[in-house]
């Protein structure tokens, strides 16, 4: 255990650019906040290059960290994004992998919404969908988006690739290519393959052309009143329903 209260310290200032994308893509890390989550980055054995704790709170952590600093309330507060931190953060290293056997995926296609990007991802960690290809889609280590995706992305391998190279994956793989579209087939009356690969498009412009050419269905949630749902609920609504119905 060691102690900084310095706000020019080289760790301090390295966790605090973490709030940027260009720094977390420079340093391979991300930053979780909060007791849950940094306990859960423990459990799951997510590679964490250090603990930040704020004063008084270490002694709620294991001793067998690797690396644990006790930092004073206004270096957490410098470090963390949100404006009343736990007292608690960790520096994760972000898996870099590329994706191999596909059985059963969410491909995202331009989702924008850092906090629709985080809910969906959560929800896919909750259903036991682990793979999860990312294609032109919001920086999921955005600070947002790891907030809302509530430790669940620590449970799910994300991987960030182009269309076509995401199809030419899919297709290797022999899975059916599920696009969601409200001008689609009522999910409800799909034959429900064992594993696939659903589409879920942007919240502006729903799924591109490219990916509605190479689909081999294309899927809806059946509607009244509204034309439409936000990209978030659509996407956890047909998870469950494809993998738990």
């Amino acid at each position: 255990m060691k102690h900084i209260t310095s706000a020019d310290n080289s760790l301090i200032k390295k966790a605090a650019s973490l709030k940027e994308k260009k720094y977390r893509e420079k340093y391979g890390l991300f930053l979780i906040e909060g007791w849950r989550a940094v306990k859960d980055a423990i459990s799951s054995g997510a590679e964490i290059e250090c603990v930040l704790a704020e004063e008084g709170q270490e002694s709620g952590l294991s001793q067998n960290l690797p690396e644990l600093y006790v930092i004073p309330r206004r270096l957490m507060e410098k470090v963390c994004d949100t404006a009343s931190p736990q007292g608690i953060a960790a520096l994760v290293r972000i898996k870099r992998q590329q994706p191999g056997t596909l059985l059963r995926c969410l491909v995202l296609d331009g989702i924008s919404d850092p906090g629709n990007l985080g809910t969906i991802i959560r929800t896919a960690a909750a259903c036991g969908l682990k793979e999860i290809l990312l294609c032109g889609c919001a920086d999921p280590y955005n600070p947002k988006c790891v907030r809302a995706t509530m430790g669940g992305l620590l449970h799910v391998n994300l991987f960030e690739i182009g269309a076509e190279e995401a199809i030419n994956a899919i297709k290797g793989a022999g899975i059916p290519l599920l696009c969601a579209h409200m001008d689609g087939k009522n999910i409800f009356e799909l034959e429900k393959p064992t594993d696939f690969a659903l589409v879920i498009g942007s919240e502006a412009h729903g799924v591109s052309e490219t990916f509605l050419k190479a689909c081999d269905e294309v899927i809806s949630l059946p509607m009244e009143n509204v034309e439409s749902l936000n990209a978030a609920v659509c996407a956890s609504v047909m998870m469950y329903l494809l993998i738990h119905s």
